[in-house]
């Protein structure tokens, strides 16, 4: 019994004198500063949209056209009709993992219809990208 009380002190003696070891030799780590130019607002640069204008469409025939997005630096998130609205018999649909939207359908009315497509990107520790984009929609009759 005493032969394994010696051997569990021994143990503990050598553990604290390695500690106090590594503590003498290894220096302490000293806090960094942050730099003063750190920016943690949406990283990169303004989203392009393409198509610039959409085609023309016509009404009761097949109407489909793809708005992609550009220059992002990550995926896009979501993909919106912001303001303005597609005539009816439109639809407008976020392509997700494409970076696209297509709007598709048969329009049932005719004129100008002038919307704003928006579309954000997700973020790595801030704010992604975001933009957004006016279209003007012509439906002949």
């Amino acid at each position: 019994m005493k032969r394994n009380n010696s051997f569990i002190f021994f143990a503990i003696l050598m553990i604290l004198s390695a500690s106090i070891a590594c503590s003498l030799f290894v220096p302490a780590s000293q806090p960094t500063e942050a730099p003063d130019d750190l920016d943690f607002g949406p990283t990169g640069g303004p989203l392009k949209f393409t198509p610039d204008t959409l085609p023309e469409a016509q009404v009761g025939k097949t109407y489909e056209a793809k708005i992609v997005i550009s220059l992002n630096n990550t995926p896009v998130g979501d993909f919106s009709i912001s303001e303005g609205t597609l005539p009816e018999g439109l639809e407008f649909t976020f392509l997700e993992g494409e970076d696209a939207a297509t709007i598709t359908g048969t329009p049932n009315e005719s004129g100008t219809f002038i919307f704003t497509v928006s579309a954000w990107c997700f973020g790595t520790q801030v704010s992604g990208q975001t933009g957004d984009k006016s279209y003007s929609l012509i439906v002949n009759p």
